[in-house]
């Protein structure tokens, strides 16, 4: 049975104490105030984990691996995700040809995966044309290659899947049908924004009937353990997308949508 999870936020800890909503898990993502925020969570639920920064920074190993060890049993999260992101600036001196961004996002994965004590899934992230996102990085042939050779699982981002298509000239749809989805562990969802300026760009908002439709069919064609609503959380960032009643209403939706 797929676990439905929600990004933190003192509204869903309102809306779980006033029994106005079902979730079976909480998702911390912020590491800067991950010692206060996991005390509110972890009493009322278990937590998914969601800090590891990308797996193409040179950095990793500076990060202190048994403190985030130490956090991931204190959560009980069954495993942990690492952004596939390929970026301008971690290549400041030549541009990478797509052995060389494979064996840099390869190397990451490697490194981190050997940390860890739970299992490690690798996350698609979204690509604009005009980002310093290297295209590569968001070719679902690129994505498959990783997750076989490195043996992780794939948590699949369904408004990242959106705008990679989009920017790409691509259905959706058949975006997602090029995925690894036989690995897919966990999907996080959330409504993406249009603007005439950019596009179709990543923002965090309500899920759209575009959103709720490319889940279905999403569910249809995997078997995940988790499906994460990405709306809401805290901090000046995302306090201004993290109303009350639209997590109800989205969530509410979510499971029915896990029933049918």
């Amino acid at each position: 049975m797929i676990k439905l999870a929600c990004n933190y936020s003192t509204e869903l800890m309102e809306l779980i104490q006033l029994e106005q909503v079902i979730v079976d898990w909480i998702k911390l993502s912020r590491w800067d105030v991950y010692n206060q925020e996991v005390q509110h969570a972890r009493p009322i639920r278990p937590v998914l984990l969601h800090t590891l920064p990308t797996a193409a920074q040179a950095d990793l190993p500076e990060l202190n691996w048994n403190r985030i060890n130490e956090a991931l049993q204190e959560c009980k999260s069954p495993h942990i995700a690492i952004h596939l992101t390929g970026r301008h600036r971690f290549w400041p001196e030549q541009e990478p040809n797509r052995v060389q961004l494979k064996e840099r996002l390869m190397k990451g994965i490697s490194y981190c995966k050997e940390q860890l004590d739970v299992e490690l899934l690798i996350e698609n992230i979204p690509y604009y044309q005009n980002s310093d996102v290297y295209r590569t990085v968001t070719d679902p042939e690129f994505i498959t290659e990783l997750c076989e050779e490195a043996d992780v699982g794939l948590l699949l981002d369904t408004a990242h899947a959106r705008i990679a298509a989009w920017h790409r000239g691509e259905s959706a749809y058949d975006y997602i049908d090029k995925l690894p989805l036989e690995r897919v562990q966990e999907i996080h969802v959330c409504g993406p924004e249009y603007n005439e300026e950019e596009g179709l760009v990543d923002r965090h908002l309500e899920m759209s009937e575009q959103d709720y439709q490319l889940l279905a069919y999403t569910l249809e064609k995997t078997s995940p353990q988790f499906l994460t609503l990405e709306y809401g959380g805290t901090g000046s960032k995302m306090e201004w997308r993290t109303d009350k009643e639209t997590i109800k209403r989205q969530l509410q939706r979510l499971v029915k949508l896990l029933d049918s």
